[in-house]
């Protein structure tokens, strides 16, 4: 743990389950690891509105990366975002509903939702937040499109590649959806953004989305099997991230 100033953590499959908060266990180890002097970040598919939630208060201001990197946020604000072209996106989404396929998109603060209704639509609400007027909201920039029907990818793909100039994907494992953002929005195009030290960090990831964050930092931690990596790094699971979490600080208060 010599040298190491940063931990990165996704959030979903990795320190959170099922959408659950995160524990007062793993809480309290976060902040007894920035005791120790570890700046801690959270980078996440989530955009801030829905990440707010998951996580106690106490790091409501750190800097959060979400959408899959498109959306940095510092002190509870959105900071900078990677948007679609308006008349672009907007066309997409009219597409989208001339095909009756279900979807959520984000704004800076707000979403809104598909007229073809989704379970999933009803997950985000409870978090807090109402939907805003769809036509509305798509007039405003939109960060990140959630597609929930994953089985409508290639012809969807078609329409991005002839309408788009710039998007690309992000499918989640385990589930029938995949993101949209803008081209280049990665987790580890945002922390180069924020001038982290990658030599000086641990990555913490669990999918797809976070390989490229992974694969850059100098230690890499793999919770669960969804996803393996062409470097040396350390796999743990759900079961054992507080116990591997927990070894970590005893290391840093060591060293």
């Amino acid at each position: 743990m010599k040298g190491i100033k940063n931990f990165v953590f996704d959030l979903d499959g990795t320190l959170i389950f099922e959408g659950k908060p995160l524990t007062s266990a793993l809480s309290d180890t976060l902040i007894e690891l920035e005791a120790a002097g570890i700046n801690t970040y959270f980078a996440t598919a989530r955009p801030l509105r829905d990440t707010l939630p998951v996580l106690p208060e106490y790091f409501w201001d750190h800097t959060l990366i979400g959408c899959n990197g498109a959306m940095i946020s510092k002190q509870q604000k959105v900071t900078s975002a990677n948007a679609f072209k308006k008349a672009q996106i907007v066309q997409l989404l009219e597409w989208l509903d001339d095909k009756n396929i279900a979807y959520l998109y984000d704004g800076h603060y707000d979403y809104a939702v598909s007229d073809k209704p989704h379970e999933f639509h009803q997950s985000v609400a409870k978090l807090g937040t109402q939907p805003s007027c769809n036509t509305t909201l798509r007039q405003q920039q939109v960060i990140k499109l959630l597609i929930l029907e994953g089985h409508h990818f290639d012809e969807i793909n078609t329409y991005c590649e002839q309408h788009l100039d710039s998007f690309t994907y992000y499918h989640h494992s385990g589930t029938n959806c995949f993101d949209i953002v803008t081209q280049h929005s990665n987790k580890l195009s945002a922390l180069q953004a924020l001038q982290l030290d990658l030599s000086k960090t641990i990555c913490f990831g669990n999918d797809y989305n976070d390989v490229a964050m992974l694969n850059a930092a100098h230690r890499a931690v793999v919770v669960g099997d969804g996803i393996s990596l062409s470097r040396n790094y350390t796999s743990v699971c759900r079961d054992t991230i507080l116990e591997h979490l927990t070894s970590l600080l005893a290391s840093k208060v060591a060293s």
